[in-house]
């Protein structure tokens, strides 16, 4: 196996790969950042130019590209509070909080760190346990896609922010709009209006802009053309200190762990790992209130985790053949395209372009956390940008995007009033988080769940069996449980600690 990784790495090191991995990555960060262009548009439009390519060559393109799209979304997430990509939706909370404090280097940092730890620590597991991982998430059903989408839902009550029923109030928005179009199974319009546009449901890209683009650029609008975004000049220190990454180091660990393992499970992504990542590090946080105020290990989880998805998606993939979220699936086109079989024979007779690609993965993420901190400088200067301009830029991209998911003049109205719903929520006070995650998890859970019914009664069995009695299932459900208790456990803790402190200050006592 190590003389393989060897091999590997010496196609990886060729000078033409080289600069296709550099190219790929600082593309892929260009294509991440911008609203609406995904790492999955950026590979499919892609895979045409590697048809005359090397079949390493090729595979390197579209992995470096994949990589600096994932990061590239954190950019636009921390710097204009519009994720650049799904995956990049839970690193607003405390991005561009961190940026209205005058700390957006300091955000940009920690983030590109972050993307390049969870990146690389999810491809050293793809490169030794990849087998392994594949045959466990194999094990996943409908029924336990099912439990893993309501163990996501429970992450509204730690984003609902400081009114828990508003929160779950847009979580129930959320789940409303999920439910629009075609019902997955059985084919029955809801909500649709008798529009034709609206058969398919809201695309979840297209949401996404919606309500974080679109309403900021209401939000933008309230103030005079001239004024510049309400940001500080300051930009602060770049490069994470010893004290920042002595605070996130666990953090940086876990999300990474997260990140990987949400990845090798076919459907979820790494939307779901990134707010899976924030949420785990804040249950886990020494000092949970300071998330969603601009604190830098909620940019830390979030971005380890959707990074460390990168690796672990193609597990599945170069293993048993099956993609682990949309950008493998066309990853997999790719493959076929070139006549690489997903299967042992990728490890064995094409052992050389196998490990290439793979050990490319590491020189895409190099490139990208060079490029990230050299450029931290340069990005941060969008948000010195007059709002009158700011504005315009961001409702124009954000357009473009929404048009060419689908080459639809429908999707551009459906992002719009998509938008006026988040900027009047906004200006409600109620939280946009909870919408997002619904709008990305409703679905996974209603199809999961239409589908385990139909498979207990075509095998005449009783669907609690299959609910509550397979093992993961009980593991989701135990989580399940513990994520819906941890609020109201930190609560009654907090509470007690003040308690504390005000008999202290009241005896002249000191509490630890």
């Amino acid at each position: 196996m190590f003389d393989q990784i060897y091999s590997g790495a010496l196609v990886a090191l060729q000078w033409q790969n080289l600069l296709i991995a550099f190219f790929g990555a600082a593309g892929g960060i260009i294509i991440g950042s911008l609203p609406g262009l995904t790492a999955t548009m950026g590979v499919a439009l892609l895979i045409p130019v590697t048809f005359g390519m090397h079949p390493a060559s090729g595979l390197i393109l579209l992995g470096a590209v994949y990589c600096g799209a994932i990061y590239g979304g954190s950019i636009a997430a921390i710097l204009v509070r519009t994720p650049g990509t799904p995956a990049a939706a839970a690193t607003v909370f405390d991005g561009y909080e961190m940026t209205k404090k005058g700390q957006a280097g300091r955000a940009l940092g920690a983030a590109v760190y972050a993307s390049f730890v969870g990146g690389t620590i999810s491809t050293t597991i793809l490169i030794f346990v990849a087998q392994p991982l594949a045959m466990f998430s194999l094990r996943f059903g409908a029924p336990e896609f099912m439990w893993l989408g309501i163990f996501g839902l429970t992450i509204i009550a730690s984003l609902a922010g400081r009114s828990l029923v508003k929160g779950l109030m847009s979580g129930l928005i959320g789940l409303l709009i999920s439910t629009m179009g075609m019902h997955p199974l059985s084919g029955f319009m809801r909500f649709t209006f008798g529009r034709m546009e609206l058969y398919d449901g809201i695309p979840v890209i297209i949401a996404m802009i919606g309500l974080f683009s679109v309403s900021q650029v209401l939000y933008l609008s309230e103030r005079k053309g001239a004024e510049a975004a309400e940001i500080t000049e300051k930009i602060g220190r770049v490069l994470p200190t010893w004290e920042d990454l002595k605070l996130v180091k666990v953090t940086l660990l876990r999300s990474s762990l997260i990140g990987t393992l949400i990845g090798a499970i076919p459907g979820a992504g790494a939307d779901i790992a990134s707010f899976v990542g924030y949420n785990e590090a804040r249950r886990f946080s020494k000092h949970p209130e300071k998330f969603g105020t601009g604190y830098i290990e909620g940019v830390v989880g979030s971005e380890a985790a959707n990074n460390g998805v990168t690796g672990g998606s193609l597990i599945p993939l170069l293993t048993l053949g099956i993609p682990g979220n949309a950008v493998t699936a066309v990853l997999l086109g790719g493959l076929l395209i070139q006549g690489l079989l997903p299967g042992p024979e990728l490890f064995t007779k094409h052992a050389d372009i196998t490990y290439g690609f793979i050990m490319s993965l590491y020189l895409a993420k190099t490139f990208y956390l060079v490029l990230g901190f050299f450029g931290a400088r340069y990005f941060v200067r969008v948000v010195k940008t007059p709002s009158g301009v700011l504005a315009p830029v961001i409702f124009t991209l954000s357009v473009v995007g929404s048009y060419a998911i689908n080459n639809a003049v429908s999707d551009i109205w459906l992002m719009v009033s998509v938008g006026i719903l988040g900027y009047a929520m906004r200006k409600f006070e109620f939280p946009l988080a909870p919408i997002c995650l619904a709008v990305i998890l409703g679905p996974i859970v209603e199809s999961n769940l239409a589908r385990t019914l139909i498979i207990s009664k075509a095998k005449d069995i009783n669907p609690f069996l299959m609910f509550f009695t397979r093992p993961i299932c009980l593991i989701l459900m135990a989580l399940v449980v513990i994520s819906l208790l941890t609020p109201y456990l930190t609560a009654r803790a907090s509470a007690k600690r003040a308690q504390l402190l005000e008999k202290a200050a009241v005896h002249g006592d000191e509490v630890e």
